[in-house]
């Protein structure tokens, strides 16, 4: 949302298209957004607070239909769920290396689709890239024109560490495990008393990120709980998404928000169940 309130201010219009509650959106409005200038339909594969996948393919579509490019964000889906940029008509993909990629943090990409034209798509900074050295100005050959300075090199090596170690294993098998996390997670998160759970609630239908709230208990206090008394660390706030959180009703506080991956063991989520039901309990 930033760069977009960015663009906003130098001219650009924009739409924001609501999701309901739990997450989900209704496609049709995406379709009813679209003006006779809209150039991009940008959003989500899965939302980072409640987890909830977004219709991409059938989003892609829409755009297809009406000459538009699609972007999407995939940081909480890439390395946890098949993407297939061809099938799903996707034209600009974001992708962060330091979650499901199993990457360090300050590594990620842009993988841009055959339909954009990279002469309307600016360079964020401009500099050296090491190539066409004889020229002053800045190359049009991808990928040199968005890679100006020297590349996070160490970085980018334990990010293809990360993706080999995902494509040795199987997309498939992540996939079935996070599956099988999420919807223990969910369930045991559910049946204790004064604990309420946002999204769907259906392992299905979202990634493994999972926020929930404790009656009586604010996010920043359960998460000083779980860190301090039983050496459990989470993420608690907003969560860099205060329009998502407004949307599931949990805005200014947030949630607290776990997101059990491909390392997470049933032990691991025994031990958290355990904790939250020791912290619900006390408030009751």
């Amino acid at each position: 949302m930033r760069p977009l309130r960015h663009l906003e201010k130098e001219g650009v219009e924009l739409t924001i298209v609501p999701c309901k509650p739990d997450g989900t959106l209704d496609c049709s409005l995406i379709e009813a957004a679209i003006r006779p200038n809209t150039v991009l339909i940008a959003l989500n594969h899965a939302s980072n607070v409640v987890g909830t996948l977004l219709p991409i393919a059938a989003v892609g579509h829409i755009a297809r239909e009406h000459h538009l490019l699609m972007l999407v964000d995939t940081a909480s889906t890439a390395g946890a769920i098949p993407i297939n940029m061809d099938r799903d008509c996707i034209d600009l993909l974001a992708f962060t290396g330091h979650k499901s990629l199993l990457g360090p943090t300050g590594t990620g990409g842009l993988v841009i689709g055959e339909r954009v034209d990279i002469s309307r798509l600016r360079p964020l900074k401009r500099g050296g890239t090491g190539s066409r050295s004889e020229s002053e100005e800045q190359p049009e050959v991808l990928p040199d024109r968005y890679e100006s300075g020297t590349l996070n090199v160490m970085g980018l090596a334990g990010l293809d560490a990360g993706v080999r170690w995902i494509l040795e294993r199987g997309i498939d098998s992540v996939r079935a495990h996070h599956l099988e996390m999420t919807r223990s997670f969910i369930g045991g998160l559910a049946d204790i008393s004064g604990v309420t759970v946002y999204g769907t609630l259906d392992s299905r239908q979202q990634v493994g990120t999972v926020s929930f709230n404790i009656d009586g208990v604010s996010p920043s206090e359960a998460g000083f709980y779980l860190d301090e008394e039983f050496d459990i660390q989470c993420r608690v706030g907003l969560h860099c998404a205060p329009a998502a959180h407004q949307t599931i009703g949990t805005f200014p506080v947030g949630t607290v928000r776990f997101a059990p991956g491909i390392f997470t063991s049933t032990g691991d989520l025994m031990r958290v169940l355990d904790a939250v039901e020791q912290i619900a309990r006390r408030a009751r």
